[in-house]
């Protein structure tokens, strides 16, 4: 629509509602799911790109972005152990997905969790539901490394975010000051010694708009830091990228390490310890791990 179309559309209306779909629409069908990722960055772009028009064109000054449901996706393509031993729909059913089947005066499994939805959602009527175990399906259809309607967190845990117009000056200037982002140099991280470089760089030049960043860098093993923790300032105001590089050395923790887990190191934001990065490590330490 035209900017004009647009408001004559909104005029009169207190709450409205937009709904995408980009994500489900490619990874629901077999032949597109293993662009998923993809479909979720676009998703983001478009979303984000929805928000500043409705603000800056249509003049709304409250909005709300949030999803009906969160997924499963893997990367590889699921085998026969992914799917739970689900021969025929038991008696009663009334619907049946590959992560969840509902009905009435459903016999007990053992494959699946089951329960009832006058428990989990207050809901009358008396409808059951069995839930596949894990990450199973209860078949493949469709898409089936693409996946939601279980009870993973992942699956069940939305974002909601809310987004105001700022009124004044001063409003508007702190919602456009942004810290610099870091990124890591290199793909396929490999440790093989005790002490391992690694070398950063600050994506962008501290400006009026981008302030610099103080991270803390380590290795992790879920939530558990198996390396030193180096904490560095990126505060380059070079428009030279090579010049807003930095190196840092992490040393592993006296430990055994498995070369087939998989490790990360993360970069953290030091006031909040706070994620705003994580990449995949390998620590092969072969010499160390065979004494």
């Amino acid at each position: 629509m035209r900017r004009e179309e647009s408001r004559a559309a909104l005029e009169g209306a207190r709450v409205v509602y937009v709904y995408h779909n980009e994500i489900d629409t490619r990874g629901e069908n077999a032949e597109t799911e293993s662009d998923t990722f993809h479909a979720t960055h676009d998703a983001i772009d478009e979303l984000g790109n929805l928000v500043r028009y409705l603000i800056n064109s249509l003049q709304v000054n409250y909005l709300l972005v949030t999803a009906d449901h969160g997924f499963l996706f893997t990367e590889s393509r699921v085998t026969e152990t992914d799917r739970s031993e689900l021969e025929d729909k038991p008696a009663g059913t009334v619907k049946a997905k590959k992560r969840y089947l509902i009905g009435k005066g459903l016999p007990e499994p053992q494959m699946a969790w089951h329960g009832q939805t006058s428990v989990t959602a207050k809901c009358a009527g008396a409808m059951e539901f069995w839930i596949p175990k894990g990450t199973n399906r209860f078949h493949f259809t469709g898409g089936a490394r693409f996946i939601h309607g279980g009870a993973m967190p992942q699956e069940v845990v939305v974002p909601v975010i809310t987004v105001r117009q700022a009124r004044s000056g001063e409003a508007r200037e702190k919602t456009r000051i942004r810290t610099v982002p870091v990124s890591v140099l290199g793909s396929q991280h490999r440790i093989t010694t005790p002490s391992h470089r690694f070398r950063l760089v600050q994506m962008e030049a501290v400006s009026e708009r981008a302030r610099a960043a103080t991270v803390k860098v380590a290795i992790y093993d879920g939530e558990q830091v198996v390396s030193s923790i180096e904490t560095l300032t990126f505060s380059s105001k070079s428009a030279n990228p090579e010049e807003r590089e930095q190196s840092v050395m992490l040393t592993l923790r006296d430990q055994t390490f498995d070369k087939h887990r998989r490790y990360q190191l993360q970069i953290r934001d030091a006031s909040t310890d706070f994620s705003v990065v994580q990449y995949d490590v390998v620590i092969d330490r072969a010499i160390a791990d065979d004494f």
